[in-house]
């Protein structure tokens, strides 16, 4: 086995010739070559996946494998028609049986098709005229009850206008009445609002000659209160030996003007 493997690593003659004989046997064993491809052809997915997955090191490549795939199925294949014709054109004459009655089948199927699909249009279109017919008979019977009640709503319609011209007019002669009502109620409003205003008017003159007169004894107080108090204030400063001008000003008992300060240290009022 070793001297097998050398000879593959070492000698090209022995790769080819190798190669030769397995093509050889695929073409006279076609099917062992097709069935030996297609398990390669699984292993080359295994292999893929095991690589690019799992990634996991694989003994074999990948593009080796798949090219074994097609050698052994194209050579088997044709090996495997070249050896075997008889089978080969019993193959092709069962293909042709099946596709015939194949398309045999599919035209009795679509015979069938169309036969059903006559019969259920036959079926629809009397479902379809009988449901027209109740449809119409419907209609008249809508229409006659919309008539009767359009009928009955004209009358109820009347019926209610007479009732609300009578309401109207019951309405308006209340109306008058009450208008009448509310003019003399008006009328005597207007009559106590004169009343009161005649009374306010002259309850204000009253308020206002007693809020004069209040007002002349209160400048009268005030007055007498403010004279009161310059007498005090000009008794004190003549104590203090200040005195006070006409226009409100304070002078020393030497004739000049004192300041606010002096006058407030003195408790005098400026």
């Amino acid at each position: 086995m070793e001297k097998l493997k050398n000879l593959w690593d070492d000698k090209l003659w022995f790769k080819i010739l190798v190669i030769v004989i397995i093509l050889a046997l695929s073409y006279w064993f076609g099917i062992i070559a097709i069935l030996l491809g297609f398990i390669l052809f699984i292993y080359a997915i295994v292999t893929v996946i095991r690589k690019y997955i799992f990634k996991k090191n694989t003994r074999f490549k990948v593009r080796y494998i798949l090219l074994s795939f097609l050698a052994l199925t194209i050579v088997g294949g044709y090996g495997y028609a070249q050896t075997h014709p008889e089978e080969m054109e019993q193959s092709r004459i069962s293909q042709q049986e099946t596709k015939k009655a194949a398309e045999t089948k599919k035209a009795e199927d679509a015979k069938k098709a169309a036969k059903a699909k006559k019969a259920e249009d036959v079926k629809k279109a009397a479902k379809a005229k009988k449901a027209e017919d109740a449809k119409k008979a419907e209609d008249a019977r809508q229409a006659e009850a919309a008539r009767q009640a359009e009928a009955a709503k004209q009358a109820e319609a009347a019926k209610q206008a007479e009732a609300a011209k009578q309401a109207e007019a019951a309405k308006q002669a209340e109306a008058a009445k009450q208008a009448e009502a509310a003019k003399q109620a008006e009328a005597a409003k207007q009559a106590e609002a004169a009343k009161q205003a005649e009374a306010a008017k002259q309850a204000e003159a009253a308020k206002q000659a007693e809020a004069a007169k209040q007002a002349e004894a209160a400048a009268q107080t005030q007055a007498a209160a403010q004279a009161q108090a310059a007498a005090q204030t000009e008794q004190n400063g003549n104590s203090t030996g200040y005195t006070r001008d006409a226009n409100g000003r304070w002078h020393r008992s030497n004739g000049q003007f004192a300041s606010k300060k002096e006058i407030a240290a003195a408790g005098l009022v400026w």
